[in-house]
């Protein structure tokens, strides 16, 4: 949660853009191909998943405007290639924000919930492919989230105040 803590401009611009877009347009193509296998099944599964992409991006951007990110309306190196959470702050929040720690706290829980759900919801249709692609799609969730906190965290303007960063922050520091 954000406190007395501000964002370290040094890291602004970022400069591991090399590493985010290595890291995260493999998975992105990943979320792009089970979009597509389950629009195989129905269109409607498929716009599910793309809300809750969506939905992320959205809710996200309520704490993105909260924390004063200074990534906010440019590049963002965002988990899950949730870019699309700074051009909405800036677009909603740009004018001005209204601070509310509840709705902070609400809005990052609703953003977890739709990644959890993007992690959960195909898996009943990737099992009827085999239970290893089911299997292997929670693990390329696993593996890029561990991937992403101990690469691109560390360098990330608001770690010390995004609870991503925090926790990738301890859990560097006990390595």
């Amino acid at each position: 949660m954000p406190d007395t803590n501000k964002p370290d401009m040094s890291c602004v611009p970022y400069r591991r853009k090399g590493l985010y877009f290595a890291l995260t347009v493999p998975f992105l193509l990943l979320l792009a191909a089970v979009f597509c296998y389950l629009w195989t099944y129905h269109f409607s599964l498929s716009l599910v998943f793309a809300s809750l992409f969506l939905g992320m991006s959205y809710f996200q951007a309520y704490c993105c405007a909260y924390q004063e990110c200074p990534y906010v309306g440019g590049f963002c190196p965002a988990v899950i290639g949730i870019m699309p959470a700074s051009l909405m702050a800036k677009a909603l929040y740009g004018k001005g924000i209204v601070k509310s720690k509840r709705r902070f706290e609400i809005s990052a829980t609703l953003g977890v919930a739709c990644w959890l759900g993007l992690v959960v919801f195909p898996l009943f249709w990737l099992a009827k492919l085999g239970a290893v692609f089911a299997i292997g799609y929670v693990l390329s969730h696993v593996v890029y989230t561990v991937l992403f906190g101990a690469a691109i965290c560390p360098a990330c303007a608001i770690r010390d105040i995004c609870p991503g960063g925090r926790l990738s922050g301890m859990v560097l520091k006990r390595w």
